[in-house]
């Protein structure tokens, strides 16, 4: 019975320090000041499109926040071939900075983000307050870009017909004008 005891007292010595080393370390991190938040567009998108995102930035914090610098992270998902994505390539907007945020403001800003590969790809919107020590990331949102067909199946069949009839027709002018001289 004692031993049972003893293993009881030495969880709850094990659990209470294990609390009392993650009190400083959540004190260090301090309250969180901005809430992130990126919405999709709806529907499917396909190469081509340019379809915007909606981010927003919400100052949840008692104090105002300046300098606030907010940008788009892209990564492709594709199984084998994850990668973070070069935003240039993509024609997405630079990063934005927001002068002030007043406690309970928000800052709504659209990303535009011009696809030019098919595949599965996520995306984050990333705020750094220079004040802090560490960047606030908002959920992966995942999203597909679906392949733009290269050939219209309706000028196939013009052009697969048309080419060798406009070739021999002008082969055949041509004869009856060497016959003729």
């Amino acid at each position: 019975m004692k031993l049972n005891t003893v293993k009881v007292l030495s969880y709850l010595a094990v659990m209470a320090g294990t609390l009392l080393l993650s009190i400083p370390l959540a004190l260090a991190a301090g309250p969180k000041s901005v809430e992130i938040k990126l919405e999709p567009p709806a529907g499917t998108m396909k190469m081509g499109d340019t379809p915007a995102f909606l981010g927003t930035v919400t100052n949840i914090g008692n104090r105002p926040l300046e300098g606030l610098i907010e940008y788009l992270s892209l990564v492709s998902l594709e199984p084998g071939n994850e990668h973070p994505v070069d935003l240039e390539d993509w024609s997405a907007q630079k990063a934005v900075r927001i002068d002030r945020l007043s406690p309970g403001e928000s800052n709504k800003q659209t990303w535009g983000m011009r696809l030019i590969q098919s595949g599965k790809y996520g995306v984050a919107l990333t705020v750094v307050d220079p004040k802090e020590k560490q960047p606030i990331v908002s959920d992966l949102v995942h999203f597909g870009v679906n392949p733009k067909p290269m050939l219209a199946s309706n000028r196939i069949l013009p052009v697969a017909i048309g080419e060798p009839v406009l070739l021999l027709t002008l082969l055949g002018v041509l004869r009856s004008i060497r016959r003729k001289t």
